[in-house]
């Protein structure tokens, strides 16, 4: 006789007794199921303590079919290349396209779902055969604060882990906002505020319920969110950084435009699943230089198609940035002292193309041009924020060195040492090694051909841990690491609704803290002028307060 194994004899054993239904674990058996059994796939172990958690927030409503086909894509790379784990776990809040439609040929919900095993699965019903893949939504708005906090505080609730990873995919534009929602209307997006306040929420729900929870604390658990990163456009700044500090201990961003194929997660999972034990810390710097490193050597199937587009990429260890802000208010200070009403926009120009020239970085005009060639197409476009922003390190380099870059003669000269001087202090609290230069060649070297480099050996005390780039072998140019408010502000001063970006901007915990916008302050009157002035039919464009803009 042969020999039945327990899940057959089981089966045979409650037909035999009239059972219903009958319940096969894990897959069926090669023979007809009986009537009214149910197929039910093994779930993650209860008793198992989740190492981490991975919420993925996809802003996914956009009207471009190309970006829209992205994302689909990316929505398989977590199913089948993150795959999901009872130390792994994934949950997913997507929100689709008008023109996606469901079998029933109607606009395509938005969705709620985990991800276990490489399946999707509704996270509050068993996964069986016939449960449904996901939670339906409804239409949701993800330009809404509520929208994300909901979802964050859902998804810790749902899945305990000591370790949080929170990806936010979609458009965005520095401190203008992300999570664009194209069926919420146009230029409507999250703002930083909406953002941090989601956060901080969601951190609370940790630190309140998941680290009661035994198992769930320890001296290598954070009461926050470990880890935020971006898997859109721009949101590399240090605007940005400061409103995200408050509630979560690392960022992952980048200051500029993002090939279609986004981020690769092949480096999150490997770590993450295969080595549980690994620190944030170490997962940030893994998937910082995996994203470069995809679009210079092509390490993921993502990332092939995109081979030689320029990319840039920084992770940050957020708790270590108020001394970093503390400086830069000393900065803007000195800035103050000598020029009582700021730099005009002549000088902010100056200094910001200078500036730019000599750490061999991009313009912000000319980047979203390089983006957008066939070789790898970005998210977004052009956008007022990042035009008028600068990599912030490239800015301090050439403050840092004194008078002969700081334009004009101020009221008092003396005062020029303090704003050198301040920025030098910013630079070493950074702490970012010298880079390599014909005239330096015991810096940072270029790696693949001189097209990648990356940047890990930051001072002990930096907010720094990891920045990368691909340079152009051709020009040397490359993509800034972290931006900051700097050049022409005249957009940020276009009011919808009575309001405009720049008194959005005054309202972030970056300029609260620093006072940053000091320094442009005869800069932004003078676009205030432009934008107020009603020129006569026969003035020249080229004269009056307009001349600049």
């Amino acid at each position: 006789m042969a020999k039945l194994h327990p899940p057959a004899l089981a089966l045979l054993v409650c037909q035999a007794l009239a059972c219903q239904p009958c319940v096969s674990i894990d897959k069926p058996s090669d023979n007809p199921r009986p009537k009214g059994s149910i197929i039910v796939k093994r779930p993650p172990p209860s008793d198992w303590i989740t190492d981490w958690t991975l919420l993925i927030y996809a802003a996914n409503d956009d009207l471009d079919p190309n970006l829209v086909a992205a994302f689909d894509d990316d929505a398989l790379e977590w199913q089948h290349g993150l795959g999901g784990s009872a130390l792994f776990r994934i949950m997913v809040q997507r929100d689709y396209a008008p023109f996606q439609l469901n079998s029933e040929d109607e606009p395509r919900p938005s969705e709620r779902y985990s991800v276990y095993r490489e399946e999707r699965h509704h996270p509050e019903h068993p996964p069986t055969v016939d449960a449904p893949e996901a939670m339906l939504l409804g239409e949701t708005d993800t330009t809404s604060s509520t929208t994300l906090r909901d979802f964050l505080v859902y998804g810790i609730r749902t899945f305990p882990a000591r370790h949080y990873w929170v990806t936010v995919t979609g458009h965005g534009d520095g401190f203008a906002g992300l999570a664009t929602d194209a069926s919420a209307g146009p230029g409507r997006r999250l703002s930083i505020d909406g953002l941090s306040a989601a956060l901080a929420e969601a951190s609370a729900v940790i630190a309140a319920e998941i680290r009661t929870k035994p198992g769930y604390d320890g001296p290598d658990t954070s009461n926050r969110i470990d880890v935020v990163a971006f898997d859109a456009c721009r949101l590399g700044t240090i605007e940005v950084a400061a409103s995200v500090a408050q509630s979560a201990d690392f960022m992952i961003a980048s200051q500029e435009s993002m090939p279609y194929a986004g981020h690769p997660y092949s480096a999150l999972r490997f770590i993450a699943q295969d080595h549980p034990d690994a620190s944030p810390r170490a997962l940030v710097e893994a998937v910082v230089t995996d994203y470069v490193r995809a679009y210079v050597e092509g390490v993921s199937t993502a990332g092939r198609a995109y081979v030689g587009t320029s990319v840039t990429s920084v992770g940050l260890d957020l708790r270590r940035l108020s001394p970093l802000e503390s400086a830069l208010d000393e900065l803007a200070s000195a800035v103050e002292r000598s020029h009582p009403r700021g730099f005009t926009c002549t000088e902010v120009q100056a200094l910001l193309t200078e500036a730019c020239h000599q750490a061999h970085v991009a313009l912000p005009e000319r980047q979203s041009v390089e983006m957008a060639g066939d070789a790898g197409l970005p998210r977004t476009q052009t956008t007022v924020a990042a035009a008028a922003s600068v990599d912030l390190i490239a800015l301090l380099e050439h403050m840092a060195q004194g008078p002969a870059c700081l334009g004009a003669a101020p009221q008092n000269a003396a005062s020029l040492g303090d704003i050198a001087k301040a920025a030098r202090k910013a630079l070493d609290i950074i702490g970012r090694p010298p880079l390599w230069a014909p005239h330096n060649p015991s810096g940072v070297r270029f790696q693949y051909g001189g097209q990648y480099r990356k940047i890990v050996d930051f001072g002990p005390s930096s907010p720094f841990v990891v920045e990368a780039q691909r340079v152009d072998p051709d020009s040397n140019v490359r993509l800034g690491g972290l931006g900051v408010l700097w050049g022409n502000p005249f957009d940020l001063l276009l009011r919808e609704n009575g309001k405009s970006l720049m008194d959005t901007y005054r309202t972030l915990p970056f300029d609260v803290r620093t006072g940053w916008t000091r320094m442009m302050r005869a800069c932004i009157e003078e676009a205030e002028a432009c934008r107020t002035y009603e020129p006569s039919p026969d003035e020249p464009i080229s004269e009056g307060p307009c001349a600049n803009f």
